[in-house]
């Protein structure tokens, strides 16, 4: 009978989480406008997304319990800080905590300069159905969605594709 080494069945498991992860990156280019939403945010204000806003808009669907979720936060600060104005914009889409607890913890430790919205099933069913988290659309200044990521993102493939959106039709 063969022995097999703690080393290989860890090699083995970070081979394949590291596929898993590739795997669950879905940057398959969509289509369509962006639907019209009417939002909540955790500071109680509204704020409506639509497809005549005239702003690159980064839509981030997230949840409290999503490691990829809070790992990507520094960056879309960072994002949201540089461009916003170039007419840019990140808006977060919590899925989890409509309460807002653990969202405004969250929000006050890591810095979020962007506004957080309440989300919910109905939410992500407009836009074709959210199945991981983090999952962000796209979206140009003209309203259509340019791009869906699925997964944590690279900060600097974010930024190229943000301003590629920026640069694009007006």
């Amino acid at each position: 009978m063969r022995k097999i080494s703690v080393n290989s069945i860890m090699g083995t498991a970070l081979l394949a989480g590291g596929l898993l992860l590739l795997g669950c990156q879905d940057k398959h280019p969509i289509s369509g406008k962006v639907p019209t939403i009417a939002f909540k945010s955790y500071s109680g204000e509204s704020l409506t997304l639509a497809g005549d806003d005239q702003f690159v808009t980064l839509l981030v669907f997230w949840a409290t319990w999503c490691q990829p979720c809070l790992m990507e936060i520094p960056g879309l600060i960072k994002l949201h800080q540089k461009y916003q104005g170039q007419k840019f914009r990140v808006l977060g889409v919590n899925v989890d905590d409509a309460e807002g607890g653990k969202v405004k913890t969250i929000s006050r430790d890591l810095g979020v300069n962007y506004p957080l919205l309440i989300g919910n099933d109905d939410i992500m069913k407009q836009f074709g159905g959210v199945q991981a988290l983090p999952t962000a659309f796209l979206i140009g200044k003209d309203g259509r969605i340019l791009e869906k990521f699925q997964g944590l993102q690279r900060e600097e493939d974010l930024e190229r594709k943000v301003t590629a959106a920026l640069a694009g039709p007006t």
